[in-house]
């Protein structure tokens, strides 16, 4: 540990000691009581000026109001039909192949098509462990 962070903590091993604060200044202070009153009479002369600013064409202050007043809205998803992913005798790489295909064909968003991916794979990596855990208490059972 370099000596510099040894002074700061007063120990080795890189914990702080009793009376040595990691935030030696202190919780930041809020907005004083005056501030937040003046600022809450403000706001309806700020939100004016906003809006007149965007009407002029500033395209900074046409954001703000857009973000608060129409956010784009988040993917929400109708429910797709993909063939054979629901089927227990295909494989994970033939699940993972219908997504695709479904993907290429426009039948599923491919954010939609991407989750799946990413579901496949976790369902792979849990049948791995599961297998794995099966042949270790088989081979201990022997043993």
């Amino acid at each position: 540990m370099a000596p510099d962070k040894q002074k700061l903590t007063g120990r080795t091993n890189g914990r702080f000691s009793k009376g040595h604060s990691g935030n030696p200044h202190g919780r930041p202070p809020m907005l004083a009581p005056e501030l937040r009153q003046r600022l809450s009479e403000a706001t309806p002369q700020i939100i004016e000026k906003v809006v007149e600013k965007a009407l002029q064409g500033d395209l900074a202050a046409a954001k703000i109001i857009l973000d608060r007043t129409a956010p784009i809205p988040k993917q929400s998803c109708a429910q797709i039909t993909i063939p054979n992913l629901a089927g227990s005798d295909s494989s994970l790489a033939d699940k993972a192949g219908a997504v695709l295909s479904s993907i290429a064909s426009g039948t599923c968003p491919a954010d939609v098509g991407a989750t799946l991916i990413q579901s496949i794979g976790a369902m792979a990596k849990i049948i791995e462990i599961d297998e794995l855990y099966r042949r270790i208490s088989a081979l201990e059972a022997v043993s």
